[in-house]
């Protein structure tokens, strides 16, 4: 009897607590649900109002089992966990809240778009039709190139302000050829800056042709003038200059007192040389003006030739035999030799060129093949001085006059060459590297001389 009612009585809990659960899960499922609507539509009553289980009485007789009570435990716990999930989805509605329907979704909604769409690109059609088309953008300029100078641009202030200008004032106020017209001439010349001794030799053509009675006007002085002048100019063919031989690189030489223009005229040279496709190595020889060496190496860089120098105030000797020798080891073809520039006056400069030439021509036999002998145009007979110095203790065989197009004093190309004999090789006219032009002087003539 007592199995028969434990058996009753546990199948009657068992009953129950399944009932609870079911009846638990139908309301947290509806709870679900209900949390998808809106703050307006949903009800005051709190959560755990709604979802508040009615209270299940459970025997407490003795005969209830353990396992009976363990069950009625579990569901009680399950329910606690349904509830607690609950009230943290309604303190949270938005975050399992479906979105509502955009109205941009609509069928309707879209059918008008799409209809407003034709209609903007119908208006875009017809004022495309009437509207001018924008114009191409215009191509940038091209700068234009600098125009390219020549000699009778650099020559310009001797012509208009140097003798010729004032023989050209002479010439044009006199009707005949008399006395005071040669005067006058000789007084041009003389205080010209082309030397004394070119200034005798242009004044004995003008007398010899007046004396031959072969000058009737004036203006045929002209004449006589410039054709001397391309006679001493012609005259200046000194070929001291060696060629190296075979296999070894051709050195150069370059002389000139500070100021000048000497490392400039080596660069403008280097880039002459590299454009013609050789290889070039320029060496410091000047160890003794500050930044020297910098400035040559500066040039180096730009134009493409290998730089060799030493440290400043090192033996110049000695850095121009280490250079020579690397150029013969760099297979170069030329070397262009920076030389120490200070006063030509000073005696031990021009010892230390001499010093310098000899070792050359130990590093190879017959170096320097050439020595060019840089001269500022703009100190006029001082330029013949320098000149005559220099070739004394080094052979100049080539003169670089520079600064042509920024003095009057251009006629001192006709003093150098008279006195020396040495061949004008190259003349600067412009600070560009372009300005720097072989002599000609048939060319120089008549731009000397132009009208």
């Amino acid at each position: 009897m007592t199995g028969f009612l434990f058996a009753d009585n546990t199948g009657m809990i068992l009953g129950i607590a399944g009932a609870v659960v079911v009846l638990l899960l139908v309301l947290w499922w509806m709870r679900r649900g209900a949390t998808t609507t809106t703050d307006a539509e949903r009800p005051e009553q709190k959560p755990t109002e709604a979802l508040a289980a009615p209270p299940v009485e459970v025997s407490t007789s003795s005969s209830v089992s353990d396992a009976a009570k363990g069950a009625v435990a579990t569901v009680g716990a399950a329910t606690a966990s349904a509830v607690a999930a609950d009230e943290r989805v309604a303190e949270a509605p938005e975050a399992v809240a479906k979105p509502p329907v955009e109205a941009a979704d609509k069928p309707e909604v879209k059918a008008e778009v799409a209809k407003a769409d034709a209609e903007v690109a119908k208006v875009d059609a017809e004022v495309a039709k009437v509207a001018p088309a924008e114009p191409a953008p215009r191509p940038e300029p091209t700068p234009k190139p600098e125009p390219v100078r020549t000699v009778r641009d650099g020559l310009g202030k001797t012509r208009k302000e140097g003798f010729i200008a004032r023989l050209g004032s002479l010439f044009a106020s006199k009707k005949t050829i008399d006395d005071s017209l040669i005067d006058e001439i000789e007084e041009v010349l003389f205080t010209a800056d082309i030397g004394v001794k070119t200034a005798d030799r242009l004044l004995n053509s003008v007398r010899e042709a007046v004396d031959a009675k072969s000058l009737s006007d004036p203006k045929e002085v002209w004449k006589t003038l410039r054709s001397e002048a391309r006679a001493i100019l012609d005259g200046a063919t000194d070929t001291r200059g060696t060629l190296p031989k075979e296999g070894e690189p051709k050195v150069i030489m370059v002389l000139g007192v500070n100021g000048t223009g000497k490392t400039t005229s080596i660069g403008k040279l280097a880039h002459r040389f590299v454009n013609e496709g050789h290889t070039v190595q320029l060496v410091a020889g000047d160890t003794f003006r500050a930044a020297a060496a910098e400035q040559l190496e500066h040039w180096g860089r730009r134009v493409g030739a290998k730089t060799v120098r030493g440290k400043e105030g090192a033996d110049p000797a000695s850095v121009v035999f280490d250079g020579v020798e690397s150029a013969v080891v760099e297979k170069a073809d030329i070397v262009l030799v920076d030389t120490a520039g200070r006063l030509h006056t000073q005696k031990n400069l021009m010892e230390e060129l001499k010093k310098v030439r000899r070792v050359m021509g130990r590093a190879i036999d017959g170096a320097p093949h050439e020595v060019l002998m840089v001269l500022d145009a703009t100190t006029g007979q001082n330029a013949i001085q320098q000149a005559t110095m220099f070739n004394e203790a080094t052979d100049v065989t080539g003169i670089i006059l520079t600064k042509l197009d920024g003095t009057a004093k251009g006629g001192v190309v006709l003093g150098v060459c008279d006195a020396l004999h040495i061949p004008i090789r190259y003349i600067g006219i412009g600070e560009r590297v372009a300005d720097l032009k072989d002599f000609d002087g048939a060319e120089f003539v008549e731009a000397l001389f132009a009208s």
